[in-house]
């Protein structure tokens, strides 16, 4: 009785001295998780204070395979002031200055979570529509972020200008629009060897590299939406969420000349793709996957 006595206890002094470390260790992903976004300077996009800190600042339209659309430089002060100018995409002629300003919205989002869409209201003379836009960080990359923008709205907004098509500037803006902004971060995710897996494409292949973030997508999960059926809020809501994206910064990856000759303008940005490394994290294979019906 005394040995199995002696014995307990021993055990529960054993249980005490190990539940610090079982603490540590069960809390160590967390707090990786957080050095990262740290190191990485990722927004906090959970409150109206960090999505005003982040959409503070100078925005230019992100389009570096120019597929027909104006250029267009959004600045957006700390009191959500807001002016854009247009450009021609090709000859960098003046398209117009609009102001305005943003206010904060939900159409998902509950009223106690952060606002999910951005609405803009103009100063002008009320010829042109301002817009609402949901709003998603993308990645960092190359010392910028990425931001996408999604009209919310049934009728035109101002970025509809981006449009080239129509020679009156009365167009259609793209379904998801990418703005980026400069940060000056530098830090680098590790590299994936020997590997597959699923990422997506931000530039670089014309100068033998690669800007990936690597994400979980599970196609089976997106397919099957009818766009007719579900409304074009819940697409949108589908088109953001396509991917899941635990740390969004994109690494930087090498690519073979002979595989940029092949990609050519194939992958545009935004793009999913399915990615294969070899032993030293060069890709050696590259496809896009759609994730639009």
């Amino acid at each position: 009785m005394k040995r199995l006595l002696a014995f307990g206890i021993i055990a529960f002094m054993f249980l005490l001295l190990a539940l610090p470390g079982l603490a540590e260790s069960g809390g160590s992903a967390d707090v990786e998780a957080q050095d990262v976004a740290l190191q990485a300077g990722l927004p906090d996009m959970q409150t109206e204070a960090g999505i005003r800190e982040y959409l503070t600042g100078e925005w230019r339209f992100y389009d570096p395979t120019n597929f027909g659309y104006n250029s267009c430089r959004m600045l957006i002060d700390k009191e959500m002031n807001v002016e854009f100018e247009f450009y021609d995409g090709v000859s960098n002629a003046p398209k117009g200055i609009h102001t305005g300003i943003f206010t904060y919205g939900r159409i998902f989002a509950s009223a106690n979570d952060a606002p999910d869409i951005i609405r803009l209201e103009l100063a002008d003379d009320g010829t042109m529509l301002g817009g609402d836009f949901f709003f998603v960080h993308r990645t960092i990359f190359d010392g910028r972020c990425v931001m996408s923008l999604f009209s919310a709205g049934n009728g035109g907004c101002v970025l509809d200008l981006l449009d080239q098509s129509d020679e009156n500037g009365w167009g259609i803006c793209p379904v998801e629009m990418y703005f980026t902004k400069e940060t000056g971060g530098e830090y680098q995710p590790p590299l994936r060897m020997s590997a597959e897996f699923h990422a997506v494409y931000w530039g670089g292949y014309e100068h033998g590299i690669m800007w990936l973030d690597d994400i979980d997508y599970d196609r089976e999960s997106f397919s099957g939406y009818d766009l007719e059926e579900i409304g074009s809020f819940t697409w949108y809501r589908y088109l953001i969420t396509a991917y899941d994206n635990e740390i969004p910064v994109s690494a930087e990856y090498m690519l073979s000349d002979d595989l940029a000759s092949a990609i050519g303008g194939d992958l545009r940005i935004g793009d999913v793709c399915l990615v294969k490394t070899d032993e030293h994290s060069g890709i050696i294979d590259i496809q896009a996957v759609a994730i639009d019906n």
